[in-house]
Formats: structure tokens, sequence, C-alpha cells
């Protein structure tokens, strides 16, 4: 009995050396320099991810309006101003057309000065009764019909003036020739698509997202961005909250920040965090204070006695450089944004508060 005892607590030793040299060994190393910041508790939604696109706000097929066959058309790739033309038809025909009806309001004018003068002539013999005045009404109605026929002249002239300039496709603004729908030689109808234009370098982001949470958003919100080259802000420029039967979803468009808009190509596709829920008070801690292992998430908590306490944590939605946790901390906590890698729990510590105000700055203008 005494060896199977003396075995027992040999055993238990060597089983809790391990863990009592490991606090010894906290407690008696040097003080580490440690940077921290107080947990806050603020109002934060929960979220969905949701797929956005990124669209250019300036998008179009061009069309003539006019009949004809296509003389020239651009080539796809090429980049061009506004008022640059893109695409020709063949004018011949237009323009005579607008010679012969140019020469017919001339005629027209002819005719309305000829009767001016006659109409003039007769007024100037109707005290001398030289006149009767139904043949004085009859000049006066021929003036005036010939004054309308004159408008009527001027009105077709401008209409195939009109025709003329459509035969000549001018880009409605700056930016780049996408497709050529047809080719030059073919005939076109008034409504056919020639060419397809887009403006690469003003861009938008849109996304469809469930109905039901539609309420949850309005003009003006701010959504955050998920991409490749990392996170951002954008406002939300205008609501579709309306749907068909099958897709039931809505449509945001967000206004891409000029800053944003180099690194992104019409088509990009972004993922964005949408509201799902009212905003309820909720603990949150700088990105930074998140000391992650193969265990799961934790914090280092510094006690009144400049000691780190490891507090292990769930995490919960982010909102900008702070995440949501549920765990042991409330707000006004000191939990440690740098230096917690290598710390232990008991270590003593030295406070360096100098990056604590840049992040409590930060935090507020989160929302």
């Amino acid at each position: 009995m005494n060896s199977k005892l003396t075995a027992s607590l040999l055993t238990a030793v060597l089983l809790i050396s391990p863990l009592l040299s490991g606090t010894v060994m906290a407690a008696d190393a040097p003080a580490r320099l440690v940077a921290v910041a107080e947990v806050e508790n603020r109002p934060l939604s929960p979220k969905i991810m949701v797929i956005g696109s990124v669209h250019s706000r300036n998008s179009a097929e061009l069309t003539a309006g006019v009949s004809g066959k296509l003389e020239w058309v651009q080539e796809a790739g090429t980049r061009v101003n506004a008022g640059d033309i893109v695409a020709r038809l063949e004018q011949t025909r237009l323009k005579l057309q607008l010679a012969e009806q140019q020469a017919m309001t001339k005629r027209e004018q002819i005719t309305l000065n000829k009767l001016k003068r006659n109409y003039s002539r007769l007024q100037s013999l109707e005290n001398s009764h030289g006149v009767t005045q139904t043949e004085l009404d009859d000049a006066k109605a021929e003036l005036e019909l010939a004054h309308n026929n004159l408008e009527l002249a001027q009105i077709k002239t401008d209409l195939i003036a009109d025709s003329l300039a459509r035969t000549e496709l001018k880009a409605p603004f700056a930016g780049i020739v996408t497709q050529r729908l047809h080719q030059a030689g073919e005939d076109i109808g008034p409504s056919e698509s020639v060419v397809a234009i887009t403006d690469p370098d003003n861009l938008e982001i849109r996304l469809h997202a469930p109905l039901k949470h539609s309420r949850r958003v309005k003009a003006n919100d701010e959504l955050r961005i998920y991409h490749a080259e990392g996170e951002f802000t954008a406002r939300i420029r205008s609501l579709i909250p309306v749907s068909d039967v099958r897709s039931q979803t809505f449509e945001a468009r967000l206004d891409l920040p000029l800053e944003m808009q180099e690194l992104f190509s019409v088509g990009e596709l972004v993922s964005l965090a949408l509201p799902v829920a009212p905003a309820r008070l909720t603990t949150l801690v700088p990105r930074d204070a998140i000391v992650l292992r193969s265990a799961g998430a934790s914090v280092f908590r510094i006690n009144a006695d400049n000691t780190a306490e490891k507090i292990d944590v769930a995490l919960g939605d982010g909102e900008g450089k702070w995440i949501a946790v549920e765990g042991g901390l409330k707000e006004g906590d000191k939990v440690v944004i740098r230096g917690a890698e290598t710390l232990q729990d008991g270590q003593q510590v030295k406070l360096d508060s100098a990056p604590t105000g840049a992040v409590s700055s930060a935090s507020s203008g989160a929302s």
C-alpha cells in the first residue's frame, strides 16, 4: 500500500509541476510593456453577408433613330469623350432631301412676298373704292395661307435636318465602346442598337437582398464592404424596395467612394454586411485585442494590480476596427491591444497608453 501511495503522489506531483511552474514563471517574468484600450458597450445591429456587384452609373446602347446603311462604326475598346462620333450612317439621300426641301421653302417665301405686295396694293385702293371688300378679304386669306405654307415648309426642313444629324451617333458621356452590335455596310432600323458604351470611371455598387430586410436600411445609410483589397464603407444613394413575386428581393445602389474607383472594374463582385434586426447594446473590443489560438479566441484583461488575465470570448459581428464579443468582459475593462501574442496569464505588465487614444477616436465614428 505504501509503495502504491508513494507512486500515486509522485504521479500527481509530476502532473501539477508544469502548471505550477508556468504560473510561477508568469509571476516571476519581467513586466511586459503593453498598449491597452477600454471595452465599450454600443448599439450594434446583427448582420448577414450579401453579394453585390460593381456597375457603371452610365451605360447605354446607342440607336440612330433613323433608317439607313451604316458607313462606319467605332472599334470596341476605344475610349471616347462626350460628343465624339462613334458611328455614322450614309447621308447622301438625306442631304438631297434637305436640299429639295430648302428649295421648296424658298419657293414658299417668294409666294408669300408676292402676296404681301398684292395685299398692300389692294389696301391702298380701298379708300378710293377701287376694290371691293370681297377682293380684299380673298387677298388677306391667300396671304395667311401663304404664311402657313411657309411655316410647314420650314418644319419639314427642320425634320430632315434632324434626321441628317442623327446619322452621326455621338457618345452621350465619356467612356469606352464595349461592343459593336452592327457592322459597316449593314442596313439598320431606327430602333436598332448600333454600339454599346460604358463609363468605367463613374462606378456604383448594386446589391439584391431579401425583401424582408428592406426596412432595416434607408438612403444615406453606410454599409461595410469587403473585397480582396480589404474593407471600407459605402453610402446608400437610393433604394428600390419593391420586388416581383419570384425574386422576393429589393435593390440598393451605393456610391463607390472616389478613392476606391481605381481598385474596381465593372462586373466585379463584393460582399456587404446588411443589418437584419434592430440594434442592441453590445460589448465591443478592438480587433487588435483578439488572440486566436486553436482552442478559440481570447483577450487579455489588465487588472487593478497590473496583471494580465486571459479571458476566453466568443466573437460576433464586426464594426470597422471593433468586434462584438461575449465573455467575462464589461464596459471600461482594459484589454491589451499590442503585446498580447506572447503574454502569459497572470504576468505583470507596464501600460503604454499612447495608442489607446487612437483606437478610441476611431470608435467615435462607428455606429
